[in-house]
Formats: structure tokens, C-alpha cells, sequence
């Protein structure tokens, strides 16, 4: 459609072209015609302005030869009456007055009929120059007129040029409107296009975020349960390590005692020890170690292991009979605390130095 409308004011253009160069023929024609007859228009231009004058010098000479000839007829006239009266006076002599109005009337005819030839011949003379001025006057006119139909027609086209040109800058105009509107629109889809991708990408964001923020709680909390069954189990670590230190050095000194015993007093002696743990204590006589106190402070563990703070005490309970039937007891007390956080330490007790009281033990 483009190209077509394109052909067509091309050929629209050449024939505008082909019209404004005849205008110019014709206008270039109608200029050497014009500078033709100016020479001639000018000569009889000058020529009307100088009979004009002239014709105007005659009237006023006439009128002044007028006057003049009136005067002078006034002044004979006077000069005959006058004489007339004086001869009259002076003796009788014929009378002259008619003879006198005869030569008059016949002089008045003479200059009135040279007067009219003269009359006439100025007319004439105006009537041939003004028929010739009319006629210079009717080729201006007409050669103005030309140049005006000329100029006429050479603004007609011109319009019509400049109509075509507008016609095409307007189609040019709507071209371009439309392209930039079907860019607009692409570029507004586009950008819709982009904000519905931003807002996805937003939603895949904080949804990522909210996926990475429960990532680190559960992070968080794993460490949190990694820090405390760690401590959980270097505190029993340390409390297993702490009974069976104990359990060795209860086990050595009874049977030290017992041994010492067997000799002096013939086996006349009974061991007791007994274990517990968070308060709970169990009893036995000839050295045996209570497995019940025992069980009972495992399960107390199993127990409390998943508190975040853990407080164990191991009461050991040591029995001894005397040469003189008395009982003689020993009491160890151990206390271990056990926090949840990474930077806590286990305070622990040691146990102090077993005392046998009597004289038979030489302690």
C-alpha cells in the first residue's frame, strides 16, 4: 500500500513538475513581451505627456491670442469712435461706422475660422494620440492582464503543488502515527509483560526466602539439638568416667580392708557400699555393689536427657564394722550440671579422700 501510494505521488510529482516548467515557459514568454512592448509604451507614454503639454500651451496660448486680439479690437474701436467724434466735430465727413463694422465682422471671421482650423487640428492631433495612448493603454492592460493569469495560474499551481505535498506529508503523518502506535503498543505489552516476570520473580523471591528463612530456623534448631546432646554426652562421658574412678578406689580400699580384716580379726568384718544417683541411694553388706542404684541411675538419665538443663548427684555410701560391733560410714557426694549452650562447662566435685575411723584400721 505504501509503495503504491508512493508511485502515485511520484507520478502526481512529475506531472506538477512538467506544469510548473510550461508556467515558466510562459511566464519567461509573457516577460520578453512585456520588455518588447516597454520601449513602445514608454515612446508613447512620453509622447501623450508632451502633446498633453503642449496641447495645454496651446490653450493658454489661445486664450492669451484671444484676449490679446479682444484687446486690440477694444482699442481700435476706441480709436474709430474717437476719430469718428473728433472729425465729426471738426467738419463733416462721411460715415465710416459701417464700413468699419464690415471689416470687423470679416476680421471676426477670419480668426474664428482659424481659431476653429486650429480647434480642429489640436483635436485631431489628441484624438490620434489618444487613440494611440488607448491603444498602448489596452496592450499594458492586456499584458498585465497575462501576467496576472500567469501568476494566477503559476499559484494555482503552486497551491496545488503545495496541496499534493501537504496531502503527502499528511499520509506520511499517518504512517508514522500508526507505526509509532503499534511500537507503543508492542512496548506496552512488553512492558506488561516484564512487570507480570517481576512480579513473578518477586513471588519466587520471598517465596525462596521464606523457604531459606525456615531452612535456617530448622539449621538453627539442629545446631541448637547438636550442641545440647553433644554436651548431654560429654557430661555423661565425664560422669561415667568420674563412677568408675570412684567405683576403682571404693574397690581398692575394700579390699585393703577386707584383706587387713581377714588377718587381725579372722574375717570379723562386713563392707557395705551403696550407689545413687539424683538422691536415690541402695545398701549392701560383705562388699557387693547394689546393680539396682545402679539401673536406677540410668533410667534417672534416660530419663532427663532431653532437658536443656541437667543437674545429676551421685551419693556414695561407704559401711564399716568395727572390731567392736560399731558401724562406721563414709559419705561421697558428687554433683554434675550439664547446660544446653555450646560455651557451658560441667562444674564437677571431685571426691574427697576416703577416712576410716577406729583403731583397728591404723588410719
Amino acid at each position: 500500500m505504501a509503495v503504491g501510494a508512493k508511485e502515485a505521488m511520484a507520478g502526481q510529482l512529475e506531472m506538477l513538475k512538467a506544469k510548473y516548467e510550461e508556467a515558466v515557459e510562459l511566464r519567461k514568454k509573457a516577460e520578453m513581451e512585456i520588455e518588447a512592448f516597454r520601449p513602445d509604451v514608454d515612446a508613447a507614454t512620453s509622447a501623450r505627456i508632451a502633446l498633453e503639454k503642449q496641447l495645454e500651451n496651446l490653450e493658454v496660448e489661445i486664450l492669451f491670442l484671444q484676449r490679446v486680439h479682444k484687446e486690440e479690437i477694444d482699442e481700435l474701436m476706441k480709436q474709430i469712435y474717437k476719430a469718428s467724434a473728433t472729425v465729426g466735430a471738426s467738419f463733416d465727413v462721411p460715415d465710416l461706422s459701417a464700413a468699419l463694422k464690415q471689416v470687423q465682422q470679416e476680421y471676426d471671421c477670419i480668426a474664428a475660422k482659424n481659431l476653429q482650423e486650429m480647434d480642429a487640428w489640436y483635436k485631431t492631433k489628441f484624438d490620434d494620440l489618444s487613440s494611440a495612448s488607448t491603444k498602448h493603454v489596452d496592450q499594458v492592460r492586456s499584458v498585465r492582464e497575462q501576467i496576472a493569469g500567469a501568476k494566477k495560474d503559476n499559484k494555482e499551481r503552486d497551491l496545488e503543488a503545495l496541496k499534493t505535498k501537504n496531502e503527502a506529508l499528511e499520509a506520511q503523518i499517518r504512517e508514522a502515527q500508526e507505526k509509532y502506535k503499534k511500537e507503543l503498543e508492542d512496548l506496552q505489552a512488553r512492558i506488561e509483560s516484564l512487570q507480570l516476570e517481576l512480579k513473578s520473580t518477586k513471588q519466587k523471591i520471598a517465596l525462596h526466602l521464606r523457604e531459606y528463612q525456615d531452612l535456617l530456623n530448622i539449621k538453627m534448631a539442629l545446631e541448637i539439638e547438636i550442641t545440647t546432646y553433644r554436651k548431654l554426652i560429654e557430661g555423661e562421658d565425664l560422669r561415667l568416667t568420674g563412677m568408675v574412678q570412684s567405683l576403682s578406689l571404693m574397690s581398692g580400699g575394700m579390699s585393703a580392708l577386707g584383706a587387713g580384716m581377714g588377718v587381725g580379726m579372722g574375717g570379723a568384718m562386713g563392707v557395705g557400699m551403696g550407689v545413687g544417683l539424683g538422691g536415690g541411694m541402695g545398701v549392701g553388706l560383705g562388699g557387693r555393689i547394689a546393680g539396682q542404684g545402679q539401673m536406677g541411675a540410668i533410667e534417672s538419665y534416660s530419663s532427663e536427657q532431653a532437658v536443656e538443663t541437667t543437674e545429676r548427684k551421685t551419693v556414695l555410701i561407704r559401711t564399716v564394722k568395727a572390731e567392736d560391733d560399731t558401724m562406721q560410714s563414709d559419705t561421697q557426694e558428687r554433683t554434675i550440671t550439664i547446660s544446653g549452650a555450646a560455651d557451658d562447662t560441667d562444674e564437677e566435685t571431685p571426691p574427697p579422700r576416703p577416712r576410716l575411723h577406729g583403731p583397728s584400721l591404723g588410719l
